[in-house]
């Protein structure tokens, strides 16, 4: 029988190159036996062209997809088995990605334990970034179409006096995270909804703390927009019972 090909196998990974792994691959080229997140099994013929890892550090293989004719991205920790295209099975995979990438997988006890640490940290800080306005930051800031650098530093220094309030200390690698998040965030109408309740049933200091930090992202570019100026309106209304005094 042959495996299930048509599944989606997309993952999202950072840019930077993990000390240890191979950067460029060279192009060497194998047959993964890949389960997707559902668990079907499709066989791929790939050839590798770099190591990538995901948000919580599992490697990937970023490689030309032969079935797809386009580039992929394979977790390491979704292959069954490994063969060289004449059919001889590499085994055992562990071996394998260690000799052929540097990868190290699976990871030790202690890796596993630093790796539930900071998914742990990270839920807590995009819980954060939902709850505390950052969110509500971000939505004013793409208002006018467009996220400029600094409208996201501006949402940034409000994220991190909300984590200094709540003592979740912030290093330079959590920064750097919760930067490409916002960056990548696109508020939602229901999402937005969900963050302008939660501030409402809060602390009076904080909401209107969160609309000024609002007014502040709107005013970074230089240019205020109608639109920032109709959603900061609806924020205020919807948290405080009046209209937006700006400026």
């Amino acid at each position: 029988m042959v495996p299930y090909a048509d599944h989606s196998d997309e993952v999202h990974v950072t840019p930077q190159k993990v000390p240890g792994t191979i950067e460029h691959a060279e192009g060497q080229s194998f047959v993964l036996h890949y389960r997707d997140v559902g668990g079907n099994l499709s066989v791929r013929a790939i050839r590798v062209w770099s190591i990538r890892h995901t948000d919580f550090g599992v490697p990937v293989l970023v490689a030309r997809c032969h079935l797809r004719k386009a580039t992929r991205y394979f977790r390491v920790d979704r292959i069954d088995a490994v063969a060289d295209f004449d059919g001889v099975v590499i085994e055992p995979t562990s071996k394998f990605l260690s000799e052929t990438f540097g990868v190290i997988w699976p990871p030790s006890d202690a890796e596993i334990e630093a790796a539930n640490e900071f998914k742990m940290k990270w839920t807590r800080l995009r819980a954060m970034c939902r709850e505390s306005g950052g969110l509500l930051l971000t939505a004013v800031g793409l208002a006018d179409g467009e996220l400029i650098p600094d409208e996201v530093g501006v949402i940034l220094d409000f994220m991190g006096t909300c984590c200094a309030r709540s003592q979740f200390e912030l290093n330079g690698k959590d920064e750097d995270r919760l930067r490409l998040y916002i960056r990548r965030l696109r508020p939602t109408t229901e999402s937005i909804d969900r963050a302008v309740e939660h501030l409402a049933r809060g602390n009076s200091g904080h909401m209107v703390a969160t609309l000024s930090a609002c007014a502040k992202v709107m005013e970074a570019d230089g240019n205020i927009d109608p639109e920032e100026i109709k959603m900061l309106d609806g924020f205020s209304r919807s948290m405080t019972g009046l209209p937006l005094q700006y400026p």
